[in-house]
């Protein structure tokens, strides 16, 4: 059984959807520090998903320090790296770049993008 849910969409990168998923799900608290992830193999027969298609989400993750991998025991969750308050915006950077112009596209002011970030963060 696989603890996070992927809503496969058309249109998005299917390895991205499977970070994305994986992602939420140690962010949120789904997924703690020390449980067992999911091997490539579990989720990509769970899903449909090509095993390579996976094994690049899951190499994404280890890179991120949100996973380890023990040869002949599996992944498992990381604890979340501590990092300066700066070299977590860096990180953010491309992402909050993005959401602002989306959010400038869409004729959305600074306060409604703050409130939707809000409701966002709340659901989480």
């Amino acid at each position: 059984m696989i603890p996070f849910r992927i809503e496969l969409k058309a249109g998005a990168p299917v390895y991205e959807q499977v970070l994305y998923a994986a992602r939420k799900a140690i962010v949120s608290g789904e997924l703690k520090p020390g449980d067992a992830f999911p091997s490539v193999r579990a989720i990509s027969k769970a899903y449909r998903i090509n095993p390579n298609t996976v094994q690049k989400a899951v190499t994404v993750l280890k890179q991120e320090g949100l996973i380890e991998i023990h040869p002949g025991i599996g992944a498992r969750v990381c604890a979340a790296p501590k990092a300066s308050l700066e070299a977590r915006a860096q990180v953010l950077g491309p992402d909050v770049e993005a959401l602002v112009l989306r959010a400038k596209q869409l004729q959305l002011s600074v306060d409604e993008l703050q409130k939707a970030i809000a409701d966002r963060w709340k659901e989480l």
